[in-house]
């Protein structure tokens, strides 16, 4: 059984330990300061090492060891272990957390690690077949898309691949009777596309499909993309409802001719807000929707 200190063995301890105002504190006092204070130096005896020498140099003045200010820093180092080893910190320096020094050395060790490891770029494709519009603005829209690979060996075996824009606001599509009609050709390479769509508060539709004899032939249709007004709606039109299907039209009869096909403007990049200088990949529409 380990013998209890009295309390002027503890005074004289954290008298060597220069633990300040020791002389007016209570033996539970003295015992608790003295534990702080014994895993204190145990911190600072492990980083002793990288300590810098103006700090080796304050840490023996703090305890008035004889070690002359020009010194090495390794006699520095050597002096001031010995004196920590006189103090029998052994055992705090095992319960002693590590130090800030030393989290930071793994932090940068665990950083190279990671470093060190490739960098994994997302794929190409996923070979799988998707065209997927997202509406940006009231005057933008976004369209990805992907392959599978059957897909892709006849958009590569056909000269003609267009993307197709619809209006279809207010219209049950049927190929023929969108409202307007953009289109462009694209390569087998592109996979995406901001589209500039001249009417806000609309509906639209893509396909992506390929031109036989001027005939289009489509692949791929997307979600429905609609897009927010730009002011508050004011109606110009009548608008039906079929109470037992709850879908919306403008017109009873759905056969229409389709009207001319305009071209589709836009940007493989991300749009800059407001901008409608023209120059560059921008070029716009103008006029509202045909009738």
């Amino acid at each position: 059984m380990k013998e209890e200190k009295t309390i002027r063995q503890l005074k004289k301890e954290a008298m060597s330990l220069r633990i300040k105002g020791y002389y007016n504190m209570t033996k539970a006092e003295l015992a608790e300061a003295i534990s702080k204070r014994r895993m204190e130096l145990a911190k600072k005896m492990r980083e002793i090492e990288r300590m810098e020498i103006e700090e080796l140099r304050n840490l023996s003045k703090e305890f008035n060891l004889k070690i002359p200010w020009k010194s090495t820093k390794a006699n520095f180092i050597k002096k001031l272990k010995r004196f920590f080893e006189d103090l029998k910190l052994s055992q705090e320096i095992e319960k002693a957390p590590p130090s800030i020094s030393s989290i930071s050395a793994y932090e940068s060790t665990y950083e190279e690690k990671v470093t060190a490891v490739p960098k994994q770029s997302l794929p190409s494709t996923y070979y799988k077949d998707k065209l997927v519009g997202l509406e940006i603005n009231q005057n933008w829209i976004y369209l990805y898309w992907d392959f599978s690979p059957q897909t892709y060996e006849i958009i590569k075996n056909h000269p003609r691949v267009v993307l197709r824009v619809y209006d279809v606001t207010y219209i049950e599509f049927n190929g023929t009777n969108a409202h307007r009609t953009f289109e462009m050709e694209i390569d087998e390479k592109m996979r995406k596309y901001y589209v500039y769509v001249p009417q806000p508060g609309a509906d639209y539709l893509a396909e992506i499909g390929y031109k036989e004899n001027e005939r289009f032939i489509p692949i791929l249709r997307s979600n429905l993309v609609s897009t927010p007004p730009s002011m508050p709606r004011m109606a110009q039109m009548e608008l039906w409802m079929d109470l037992r299907t709850k879908r919306k039209f403008t017109e009873m009869g759905p056969s229409r001719k389709m009207l001319r096909i305009e071209r589709l403007i836009g940007s493989t990049s991300m749009p800059t807000s407001g901008a409608r200088s023209g120059g560059g990949s921008f070029f716009f529409l103008s006029g509202r929707r045909g009738s």
